[in-house]
Order: C-alpha cells, then structure tokens, then sequence
C-alpha cells in the first residue's frame, strides 16, 4: 500500500475508530522502552499535569478516556490540566452567535481587546463537559492552546467568503471564553507554576500564516520567554538553578511517527520556535496525531504526542518519523493521556490507558531526558 493510500485510510477511519466501543492495542517500543530503569526519586513538591489534545468531539473514545481523566483525578488530583488544540471539532466556535462578531485582538494580535465579553455558545460543551470531575474540589486549572481544527475554515467549515477575518474571529473567541474549564490568556502564553514553565504557542503558523499573524509573532515570543528558563548548566548564571524547567506546548509537534505528513516549509518553521528557546527547552507536548507518542528528535529534544483524546487512527504503525533520524521511544493507538510531574530536582512523564493501566514511563533527573523507567 503506497504512503497516500495509507493516509487516505487511516483518514477514513478516524471517524469509524471514534464511534468503536473498545479500544485499540497497538504499541511499539524501542529498545531502550523494552530495558527501562528503575524509576529516579523526585524531592517533592510535585506539580501534577493532565496533558490530553484532541478532545473535543462527542465520540464514545471521548467518553471513555473522560472518564479514565475523573478516575485519575480521584485517585491523585491534578494541579493543572493542558489540552494543546483541537478544543472543538470539527470547525472551531461559532461565528455566527449573535455577539461574537465583536471579538477582536489588541493591539499586540495577541491577547483579546478590552471590553469585549464573550457570547454563549454551545459549542464549548463538547469539550468541557465531560471534563467536570476536573473542576470539582480540589479543581485543576485548566489551560488550552489553538489547534488547527480551532481555527479552521476548510472542509466545509467556512461561514462567509473572507477566510482570513474567520480564522482570526475564531482564533479571538476561543481565546475570549472564559470557564473553569477553558482558560487561553493570549494566542501564545507563559504558564508558570511549581518548578514548571510553559511556553504556549500558537503551532497553526507551522503550516503557514493564518488569520494577519506570522510565525515570526511566535518565535520572539519564545525567545523573549525563554531566558527565565533553567539551562543545563545553571550554575554558570546567577539564580539559574532556580529558575523553573521550560516546555513548550502547541498543537503541531515538531516530529511525529503518526499519520500526518509534513513539509520542509512545516519543519523550516517550527525549528525556528524550538531553537529561539535557546537549548533550554526540555521537551515539546503536542497532538495532532491521534495516538500516544514519545519521540527523541536527532538533537535530542523529547517530543510527547497526547493526540488520542476523542478520535483514534487504529492503523498508526509509527514506521516513518517526518524527521529522519528520530527515535520512536514509545507508540501506542490505546486510548488515553499523558501525565507530567515536575519537581526542582526533574521530571517524569508517563502514558496512562482509559481504564488507568500505565502504558510506558520516563524520567528525566536533573538536565538529563527522560529516559524510559519502570512505570511504579
């Protein structure tokens, strides 16, 4: 079967896996995934991350991985819940509820002008809603990034003829709405909580310019962040071993094993944001590809991909990376999330399944990467 077709079919039976009652079980691991270590000890405090994208549409995967989301938060509450894009399939807010045409940026394209107070619309609920056990005591903060779907004014989604109004009006409104479950400061953000710092990014400009914004609004943004991040070497900047580990987040990771293609313009672009944080990036959490990913890319950035949310590709064998070289650490078509902690002294990430199984584990002590470990 040639690459195209390939695509076409896992394509096509996006929407067939989304309305499957029972999960898939593919999964691949490297060599180094099959032998992994012991797990490292963490000095507390931890801060506990939720890290799930592609959530938003009302499928029976959704159903299920919410309700692993409920039981994970009654078992150990999260302090933060991260959903980078795809908040609302298929085609972002709607622009035609009365009062949200008002919606415009500020000055700076980024943050929402003032004043402006964001309509009802239902279209939110298909991602907040199964969320709820998230905003129960003790509540998770929730935070989201724009993900192509967000935005999106192809396939049918456009309203009007003037698509580059849209996308920038649907861009505004999702970052206008305000709920217990859906806080978007700004297009591209600083999250700092804990021992961790967030770099929020808007990756729909890796595949082009959208909407009057430029990739080049993303990549100062990262570069104007990114020295209040630790570097590895901290002790050769005063107060740099407590400055808190930085991660960027965005919809579009910059390599994946899954089944979207990519071009050298898409690389070109997002290269650009992951070098303006200057080496001090320690990984990169994404979607996009509906499955369970973790990647080290040739210069050794981890990438976790947490796309499999609300709508699966059960024929993602994680064969052909987009860039040459990356290692697949870990692939998986099972439903269910990713799950950061971070402490001063590291941070670890692991896979869990919808029913709560840990799928696969790493650990990064110090400035190392997270290398897989024993999952406890």
């Amino acid at each position: 079967m040639t690459r195209a077709a390939v695509a076409a079919a896992l394509l096509a039976l996006t929407v067939a896996a989304a309305g499957c009652g029972t999960t898939p079980t593919f999964t691949v691991r490297s060599e180094r995934a099959r032998h992994p270590r012991p797990e490292p000890a963490l000095a507390g405090p931890l801060l506990r991350v939720l890290h799930l994208a592609d959530f938003g549409d009302t499928t029976d995967q959704q159903r299920a991985v919410s309700r692993g989301v409920a039981a994970a938060q009654r078992r150990e509450p999260f302090a933060l819940a991260v959903f980078p894009g795809d908040n609302l399939y298929q085609c972002g807010p709607d622009p035609t509820v009365p009062g949200a045409a008002a919606c415009a940026f500020a000055a700076d394209g980024n943050t929402v002008a003032p004043g402006f107070e964001a309509p009802v619309d239902g279209t939110f609920a298909r991602h907040e809603a199964p969320l709820a056990a998230l905003a129960a005591a003790p509540a998770a903060e929730v935070y989201l990034a724009l993900g192509n779907h967000d935005v999106a004014t192809w396939g049918g989604c456009a309203r009007g003829n003037d698509l580059v109004a849209e996308a920038r009006l649907k861009a505004c409104l999702e970052v206008a709405h305000r709920s217990p479950l859906w806080q978007m400061p700004a297009r591209h953000y600083t999250l700092d909580r804990g021992a961790a710092r967030f770099l929020v990014v808007d990756t729909n400009l890796v595949v082009g310019d959208y909407g009057g914004f430029t990739v080049d609004d993303e990549v100062a943004f990262v570069r104007n962040a990114a020295p209040g991040c630790r570097a590895d070497a901290c002790e050769a900047e005063p107060g740099g071993c407590d400055k808190p580990w930085c991660f960027l987040l965005g919809h579009h990771p910059p390599a994946s094993a899954g089944g979207h293609r990519t071009t050298p313009d898409y690389h070109a672009r997002i290269d650009r944001i992951v070098a303006a944080g200057g080496g001090r990036i320690r990984a990169f959490f994404g979607g996009h590809d509906h499955d369970l990913q973790h990647l080290r890319m040739p210069s050794g950035l981890d990438v976790f991909v947490s796309g499999n949310g609300a709508r699966g590709r059960p024929l993602e064998r994680f064969d052909t990376p987009t860039v040459a070289g990356t290692e697949v650490v870990f692939g998986s078509v099972r439903w269910g999330y990713g799950v950061l902690e971070v402490a001063r002294d590291g941070w670890r990430y692991r896979f869990e399944e919808d029913d709560g199984a840990r799928l696969y584990c790493c650990a990064a002590a110090g400035a190392s990467r997270c290398e897989p470990s024993t999952c406890p």
